[in-house]
């Protein structure tokens, strides 16, 4: 039997495959032997005398290839910034309400907390989130100042 080899790492550049992956057909060898350059080798591939070997595992495995553990960190490097363009938009508009001196320090920390711990999903929700509070403590101010009141007048 004669050497194949040239022709095979020849076979396999032209293929873009490894050389294990090149087959040769063993009713053409005498054919796929007494070829010398990459046309003949060329040839040979059109009329299926050379071709590349498919394993059965590549082909289904294709679908799993992204599953893997680089796939994940870009998925978190998402999330993280969709997270950072949130968060940020939310301290800027806390910023630009306790500059307008319509919540104190205290109540701004404790938004600021809020909006980092992911209590907010978006501005509007944490402008409902404020018109709600103000609410509350403006009522519970005015029912102070009642008892306060009645408890002079007693």
């Amino acid at each position: 039997m004669t050497d194949l080899s040239i022709q095979k790492r020849l076979a396999s550049e032209i293929l873009q495959v490894g050389r294990d992956k090149v087959i040769f057909d063993n009713l053409r060898i005498e054919d796929i032997s007494q070829a010398i350059t990459r046309n003949d080798i060329k040839e040979l591939i059109k009329d299926k005398a050379i071709r590349k070997r498919i394993f059965k595992k590549q082909k289904s495995n294709r679908k799993d290839n992204r599953k893997g553990t680089g796939s994940v960190k870009l998925r978190v490097q998402n999330r993280k910034e969709k997270y950072m363009a949130k968060i940020r938009k939310l301290r800027r508009y806390l910023l630009e309400i306790r500059e307008n001196k319509t919540i104190s320090r205290d109540e701004y920390l404790y938004l600021r907390k809020l909006a980092k711990s992911g209590q907010f999903k978006t501005r509007k929700h944490l402008k409902e989130y404020l018109v709600t509070v103000m609410k509350k403590t403006i009522e519970n101010e005015k029912a102070n100042k009642n008892t306060i009141q009645t408890k002079k007048a007693k």
